[in-house]
């Protein structure tokens, strides 16, 4: 069969085999690539609550302690409430207009966010949160207002 003997095995590398496996290689690592950066770029365009929701699991650590706190704060008007029935409808009027008043600024927020995301607003041009859209729209409108001169 052959002039060497088993235990001395010379192994000869035919180019054709080792130009195919070098080719193979590099379209692996060109996938790999490409892969990689389909994954960068896809991770950018996260959606506006996705990205909150990344946020708030990012800063978990710091919002648990608020979490304990609103807790601690419930059992307090709670047990307000148990020990002077009276306050009890002082005490829900007051908490619905602090509730309301977050919610409009929250949900102003989010209207400037998504606007500065559409690209309708700079960053240079929104000095504070509007609670009122109709406000933000009427100053837009008239023509002493700085928002309209740099939008023109």
């Amino acid at each position: 069969m052959s002039d060497t003997p088993e235990d001395n095995i010379c192994l000869a590398l035919d180019n054709a085999k080792s130009d195919e496996f070098i080719l193979k290689q590099n379209l692996d690592a060109l996938i790999q690539h490409k892969n990689e950066e389909m994954a960068r770029i896809t991770q950018d365009m996260v959606s506006i609550p996705a990205a909150l929701v990344r946020l708030k699991w990012h800063n978990r650590r710091e919002i648990y302690p608020l979490q304990v706190k609103e807790e601690i704060y419930g059992a307090a008007i709670a047990s307000l409430i148990a020990q002077k029935p009276e306050l009890t409808e002082k005490v829900m009027a007051r908490l619905e207009s602090h509730y309301q008043h977050l919610l409009a600024r929250e949900t102003a927020t989010l209207r400037l966010t998504r606007l500065l995301a559409e690209g309708k607003h700079r960053t240079a041009s929104v000095a504070a949160v509007a609670l009122d859209p109709e406000a933000v729209a009427a100053r837009a409108d008239s023509p002493a207002s700085p928002l309209s001169e740099k939008d023109a």
